[in-house]
């Protein structure tokens, strides 16, 4: 209950703050994009409450998750360590917001008491009943999304085959902050070297662990509200730029439900295999219907790289993506004003509630890098080519510097230097297998499906804010293909979804269009009246029959799960026994159990390090050395051991039966005293490597 209670309290901050900023719902609403588009839907009163509540959740969730990191950082080398930072930060925080709440509730009573007869009177409206329809739909996708692919039966926390491999540092920050005491904050898969991933998202989760929620639903709550949150701006926005409710739902659906052309080509493979057998088509479909693993014919496809398992691997990707959409949200008047309105080219910030309206912006992207530095970068991609046409250019300047300045101050304090964060480098091509101009249209074509064809066609549709938006949609896939900020050029596919996700609006418009330019035909019936529509269904299963075959796929793949057990003895003892800042020197761990006790280890599954910028190679080499005795040499070892501030050794069956690394077991059974001996959990031997024999 205090978890819940702590998120109603950022839900009321993250009101006050847009409140403060942006001044009452109505009139923010009313301010975003022309008052012509999507008048009707806009204008109901729980489509303004609904939107505001998102921006409410957006902003004051990672907000409030920021003051108490911060507090808890300062107070953290102040406090014994059975005190924990959490406990005192998060009761002075809810006290504190507690009593700012009953006094904002006393002084608004009438106020919020006088809107509940509109409210209630416009329940039944067929815009209300849309949009709590959509709701019920995002709510029911989300919960089956995240709790499917991570749960916990009895002692078991099941993290299905498509996700326990990114499950490996999730589960490790969050207990890191709940079990154990991460100031300064490192990666617990890379001790000793600061941190260069965005991990706030998961120290919100490690909050909530720690304030009573189980491990599932501290990870599963947030990603939950992250999906309803992203579904409602991003159909918010969807309405305001096309005026259309049906976008509402459309937009989203077909982020989730993306577009390829992988379902034909492996319809097209199955046919194939299966041409000598009688009903070939309905034996293919049902390959693809009972299939457990993921489809598509270019690299990485196999990891579900594009697909709706990325909100399931990524839970903070759509929290980040929520700030972008609020942020372009905030914007919408400029571009309008700029593009059609007085202040057309106008540099200043010449009205009080703009100033205020970019200071709330700074503040939003000022949160960002570490909550999700790609959101953030895909933010400053797409405002480019907003603010050449917008008014109040200045803001935006000021946001930009704000973003930056923060980035680079954040890289800094985290990891020592904004280079391991950040590591630019022209790099043509992404990962499609021909890098020429052809082969990489290609690789497009093949990812995307009908979707970047069809942006085209909406991008030559009449109207200047659409063109400057789907320029501007359009620069994160650009930027994946020719810049890699970090050793893996991998991860620049959330920039092309991102973009995918910005230009489904215009896509999903599309398609409305045709439905209705069938139904404005004279006559209904007549097959001249049935093409468009025809054509929109057809374009529609295009765009979406592989995003609606991959959720059969997710459910089939994680309906086998890796467990790791939440009452290990090892683990217990570990809590128990260590310092919570204690680092380990085990096997190279990924998804293990090992991590439940909040410590880190000192060379874990060195992908994860390695791909945020971390120097696994040279660590490597020391890690070798130290398993070995450095040659069986006591005092280099020690050397060894205080250099790098290490504290236990543990040595099991993993380690052992590694045929990569070689261990002198011998030589610390002779040399450090045996802190704790597990036999029935894969012979289990810790070792004090801070105290003699």
């Amino acid at each position: 209950m205090l978890a819940l209670y702590w998120l109603f309290l950022a839900l009321f901050a993250g009101w006050q703050f847009c409140s403060l900023f942006f001044g009452p719902a109505p009139d923010l609403v009313r301010r975003m994009g022309s008052s012509q588009t999507g008048a009707g839907f806009i204008a109901s009163p729980w489509t303004s409450l609904l939107f505001r509540l998102a921006m409410a959740a957006s902003i004051g969730i990672p907000a409030v998750s920021w003051l108490v990191y911060l507090l808890s950082a300062l107070l953290h080398p102040l406090l014994p360590d059975p005190l924990h930072p959490l406990l005192l930060v998060n009761t002075v925080w809810m006290t504190a917001a507690t009593a700012w709440a009953a006094w904002a509730l006393v002084r608004k009573r009438n106020q919020m008491l006088g809107s509940w007869p509109t409210l209630a009177r416009s329940l039944r409206r067929p815009d209300s009943l849309w949009l709590f329809g959509c709701m019920a739909a995002w709510l029911v996708f989300a919960f089956w999304l995240m709790t499917g692919t991570f749960h916990q039966i009895g002692s078991q926390l099941h993290a299905g085959y498509s996700v326990f491999s990114d499950f490996a540092p999730h589960t490790a920050l969050v207990s890191s902050f709940s079990q154990g005491r991460n100031w300064p904050t490192i990666y617990p898969h890379f001790p000793g070297d600061g941190i260069a991933y965005h991990f706030m998202f998961f120290f919100l989760c490690g909050n909530l662990n720690f304030l009573g929620l189980p491990l599932d639903w501290a990870i599963n709550l947030p990603s939950i509200l992250a999906v309803l949150t992203f579904a409602i701006l991003l159909g918010f926005l969807a309405v305001r730029l096309t005026g259309r409710p049906a976008t509402f739902l459309l937009a989203p659906l077909m982020l989730f439900l993306r577009s390829s052309l992988a379902f034909f080509t492996q319809l097209t493979d199955e046919i194939r295999l299966n041409a000598h057998r009688a009903g070939t088509l309905r034996i293919a479909l049902g390959e693809l219907w009972n299939r457990a693993a993921f489809i598509g014919s270019t690299p990485r496809d196999e990891w579900g790289l594009w697909g709706v398992n990325v909100y399931a691997n990524q839970r903070h990707l759509l929290s980040g993506l929520s700030g972008l959409l609020v942020v372009l949200l905030l914007v919408l008047p400029d571009l309008q004003s700029g593009l059609f309105g007085p202040g057309r080219g106008s540099w200043k910030i010449v009205s009080a509630p703009d100033l205020r309206r970019f200071i709330g912006i700074c503040l939003i992207v000022a949160m960002l890098p570490y909550w999700h530095g790609s959101a953030l970068v895909a933010l400053l991609l797409v405002l480019v080519p907003i603010a050449l046409f917008a008014s109040n250019r200045l803001g935006f300047a000021l946001t930009a510097a704000t973003a930056i300045a923060s980035a680079l101050l954040q890289a800094f304090y985290f990891s020592g230097q904004a280079t391991r964060v950040v590591q630019p480098d022209f790099f043509w091509g992404f990962i499609a297998p021909d890098t020429s101009l052809g082969g990489v249209l290609l690789y497009l074509l093949t990812v995307t499906g009908l979707a970047l064809p069809l942006a085209l066609v909406a991008f030559w549709i009449p109207g200047w804010r659409r063109k400057v938006l789907i320029a501007a949609f359009s620069l994160p896939l650009v930027f994946a293909f020719t810049v890699s900020l970090t050793p893996d050029v991998t991860v620049n596919h959330k920039y092309i979804m991102i973009s995918l996700a910005l230009l489904n609006i215009y896509l999903a418009d599309l398609l409305v269009r045709l439905w209705n330019r069938g139904s404005q035909e004279k006559a209904a019936i007549t097959g001249r009246a049935l093409i468009p529509r025809i054509l929109a269904v057809l374009l529609g299963f295009c765009l979406m029959v592989t995003g609606a075959l991959e959720c059969r796929l997710v459910r089939n793949i994680n309906q086998n799960s890796v467990s790791l057990d939440t009452k290990s003895q090892l683990v217990q003892w570990v809590k128990a026994n260590s310092r919570p800042d204690d680092v380990f020197v085990t096997a190279p761990y990924h998804y293990n159990a090992f991590f439940l006790s909040g410590r880190s280890i000192w060379f874990g599954h060195a992908y994860y390090a390695w791909s945020a910028g971390h120097d696994t190679e040279g660590r490597l080499q020391l890690y070798r050395q130290l398993l070995m005795g450095c040659g069986q040499e006591l005092d280099e070892t020690r050397d060894l051991i205080r250099r790098e501030s290490l504290d236990y050794l543990l040595i099991d069956d993993t380690l052992r039966q590694s045929g990569e690394f070689g261990v002198d077991e011998a030589f610390f059974d002779d040399n450090f005293p045996l802190a704790a001996w597990f036999p029935e959990q894969g012979d289990s031997k810790i070792y004090d490597l801070n105290s003699g024999p």
